[in-house]
């Protein structure tokens, strides 16, 4: 038996079997982001299977970056070509890889790290930014890059087939909610660990704004109404063990943090119900006003 079973295995691997192809494929059936990629955009049409990587083999597709994604949150990538017809095997015109990094926050972090933090409105809505070769935008729990190798591919058209195609209930970010319309908006990052330094203060939001001819930073951190007390007592802590001066005034039953910090400068902190706003370089009664009042703690 053992003799039969390897001859077949020999001959399978020396034909072309299309149950055996259909088969391997269907591996990545439970991808959901199949879905997310058209047969055809515009002129140009999908060439071949959608190819999957996961933890495990991410680094055949980005070697060299995948300890990034992973570290990031990382879960899988999605891969699509697109072609104009009779050109497939020059290549594709268009390549489209769709990360699902699980939470939106993680990527918002991708973009923001790819972008170095300049990222913008783009022409379907989405938020993103542009290279010379592509655009890469986020949706959801989703950060999505798309290259184009061929003139004719249109990549706002590209960029607003797919993301009219992931479900806008794919883990949405409220936290860009969360930010006040204050005024001139320069950029938006997001930073994963030690937010200026500080060990304790992760997973952080920053905007930078222009309000009345003066910049200022804004920066926001979420969670439970617990993490954000321990996570005010990690500050006051730091204050006290570092000498540097601050006091606490109550507005509209909020108590506010002036910080008179040698280094930073004049800063404050909000503390909320379930987030925490910082202010940096420039702040006065009515910012502070605008951040109770969108936080719904007034």
């Amino acid at each position: 038996m053992l003799p039969v079973i390897a001859l077949l295995v020999y001959m399978e691997g020396q034909t072309y079997d299309p149950a055996l192809i259909q088969f391997q494929s269907s591996l990545s059936q439970t991808d959901p982001a199949l879905s997310f990629f058209p047969d055809k955009i515009t002129e140009f049409s999908r060439i071949g299977q959608i190819r999957t990587f996961t933890k495990e083999n991410l680094y055949e597709y980005v070697n060299g970056h995948a300890e990034y994604f992973i570290s990031a949150g990382f879960s899988r990538l999605s891969v699509g070509e697109y072609g104009e017809a009779g050109t497939e095997g020059d290549g594709p015109d268009a390549v489209v890889d769709i990360y699902d990094m699980e939470k939106s926050i993680q990527a918002f972090g991708i973009l923001s790290d790819e972008s170095g933090g300049s990222t913008h409105s783009l022409q379907s809505g989405a938020t993103g930014f542009r290279t010379q070769q592509g655009i890469s935008f986020v949706k959801g729990q989703y950060y999505v890059r798309i290259a184009a190798y061929n003139e004719n591919v249109s990549l706002d058209l590209f960029t607003q087939y797919i993301d009219d195609r992931i479900s806008a209930g794919s883990d949405p970010f409220p936290e860009f909610a969360r930010l006040p319309d204050i005024g001139e908006v320069v950029q938006t990052r997001f930073v994963r660990e030690a937010y200026r330094g500080l060990d304790f203060v992760n997973n952080v939001i920053e905007r930078e704004y222009i309000v009345g001819g003066k910049k200022l930073q804004l920066f926001l951190v979420t969670g439970e109404e617990g993490d954000i007390k321990k996570l005010i007592r990690s500050f006051t802590d730091f204050f006290n063990q570092s000498e540097i001066e601050y006091d606490t005034i109550d507005r509209m039953g909020v108590t506010i943090y002036e910080v008179k910090d040698p280094f930073e400068g004049d800063w404050i902190l909000i503390p909320l119900s379930n987030s925490l706003f910082g202010v940096y370089s420039h702040y006065n009664d009515e910012i502070i006003d605008a951040l109770l009042t969108l936080s719904g703690d007034r």
